[in-house]
Parts: structure tokens; sequence; C-alpha cells
């Protein structure tokens, strides 16, 4: 094919890091399907199976997908593994071969994990580590890469069990916050909730009650869909909203002078209703509200 197939991995690795940081983290599957050029190639990133070999490959896959809805049980556990059932019930099936071959030889793979239907987070890379034919089944293991941070003190204080679960749990909870932002901005259709901006790369899903808290699942109803600069206000009691739906700005905020951004971006706010998502089974929980209001009020 021209390039060779580690080089095309490792391409791939930096471009997903790259669109990342413009995408959040999630890619439709459009933009999995159309896939990503190196020397010359277009490399399609999924496919119609959920173990993906691109057709420049000779036999390893590039990829696995989990789908969301989908007639297979994978997750990521908490010993820091995922679980991922071969292609049907053939144990030599080609795309079940080549999972056995990447981990013969020890080949990184990419874990496209579906948080919305149409929508996924990459976790890369990713190892075939085991493989069981009498389940159907392969185990692969998340590299400590996936974390370049915050890993190298992890890895120098705990062994190599207690890191594996630290990156599961760091996964996990990667996945959950990229969830939760995805499903709270399709309620409000990539609104901000207080000023409409519509740049989804400037939205962010905000806790009404904070995660970790009582009350505080990563649902819809305990989430609102404000830009980064409401959000902040929001954080910080500068701005509320009550269980009516109607945004407060803080009374010291509403009595300063400092032009326009101030003005109409915070104070001209003040009693204002917010946007509410199409179904109502998402709009803000009005306890949440209130209890997150009660704090605001303590503020002021």
């Amino acid at each position: 094919m021209g390039f060779d197939e580690s080089q095309v991995r490792a391409a791939l690795f930096a471009w997903l890091e790259k669109e990342s940081s413009r995408n959040a983290g999630i890619f439709t599957r459009k933009e999995l399907e159309t896939g990503f050029s190196v020397g010359g190639e277009t490399i399609a990133l999924v496919g119609p199976t959920g173990i993906w070999k691109p057709r420049q490959f000779e036999t390893m896959p590039i990829s696995i997908t989990t789908v969301s809805d989908g007639p297979y049980d994978d997750s990521i556990g908490k010993d820091g593994l995922i679980n991922y059932r071969y292609r049907g019930s053939d144990p030599h099936h080609r795309d079940n071969a080549g999972l056995r071959q990447a981990m013969l030889t020890k080949t990184p793979l990419v874990y496209f994990h579906s948080v919305r239907p149409g929508r996924y987070q990459a976790v890369c890379p990713i190892y075939i580590i085991e493989d069981h034919p009498e389940s159907l089944s392969v185990v692969a293991e998340i590299k400590a890469a996936y974390f370049p941070d915050a890993v190298e003190e992890t890895a120098a204080a705990v062994g190599e069990t207690d890191l594996r679960r630290y990156v599961a749990t760091q996964t996990r909870a990667r996945l959950h916050q990229q969830a939760f932002r995805m499903m709270v901005l399709d309620a409000y259709g990539d609104n901000c909730t207080v000023c409409h901006i519509k740049h989804s790369e400037l939205l962010d899903a905000a806790h009404i009650i904070p995660d970790g808290k009582p009350h505080g699942e990563p649902v819809v109803p305990n989430g609102l869909s404000l830009c980064k600069i409401h959000h902040a206000a929001f954080d910080t009691n500068i701005l509320g909203i009550n269980p009516d739906y109607i945004i407060h700005v803080r009374g010291d905020v509403l009595e300063e002078h400092d032009g326009p951004m101030l003005r109409h971006g915070l104070q001209e706010l003040h009693d204002h209703k917010i946007i509410l998502p199409r179904h109502k089974s998402d709009w803000p929980d009005r306890e949440r509200l209130e209890m997150r209001h009660e704090e605001f009020r303590r503020a002021r």
C-alpha cells in the first residue's frame, strides 16, 4: 500500500488527539466513516462491522466499536479491562483472527465507545491481551498513555494492577462526562439556555447540583446547556435560575457599571426566562433548581 501500517496507526493517534481539541473528544459516525488522510490514502476508521479493518490493511483491524443498543455487552470493567465479543460465533472468522493477530503482535487499536447513537468517544491506544474462543470474546487493556499528564506520577506510587484500575476509573469518568455533555447539548439544540449562542465549541453541560453531591446525577434534568461565560457565572453565583426558569443576576453585579459586556451579557438577562428543551422530560428539575437557587440567594 506504499506505507507501513504501524505508521498509519501512529498518525491516527495523533489525528485523534488533535481533533479531540476541536470537538471535545466526540466524533460523529460520518466523521469516522470518512476517516483521515495519510500518505495520500484516506483511511476509514469504522465500517459496517464492529471489528473494522480498512481496505488498505492486510489482516489486523484498526478499531473496535461499541454501538448503542447493539447486540453485544461490551464494557470497561472495574479491573480496567474491556471485554469485547467476537463477530458472530466462528472463532476463525477473519475479523476474530485479526484480533488474535493484534494480540500476538502487540498491535495498538482504537476503541470507539458510543456515548449517544451516532456519536463516539475514542479510547486509545488499547491492546488485546487475552483471547477466549470458548466465550467468543477477547480482553483488551487501555494503556496508561491515554492519560499522559497524570499517569507518570501515579505509576510511581502504585503497582501495575492499581495503575490499570486508575486508568479505568479515569476512562469511565471521561466517557461519562462526554455522554452527559452530548445529551444535555442535544436536549437544548446546541443553544446556551441563557444567551442563545449556538456554537457548540463554546458550550458546556453544567450540573445544577454538582457531580458527587446528593441529587447530582448526570441526567439531563440536572443539566443546563450554558456558554462558558454563563457557566462560570452560574457556578460562582453571579447568575441564578429559579424553579420557574427565571434568570436572576446577583444584586451587586446589577449595580455595577463596567461596559457593554457586563450590561448585555449579564445585567439585561435579569428576570428573563431561559430557553427550555423541546421535550418536557428534559426540562431542568424544579426541585434541583430550588436547592441550587437557595445557594444563589445566600450569596447575594
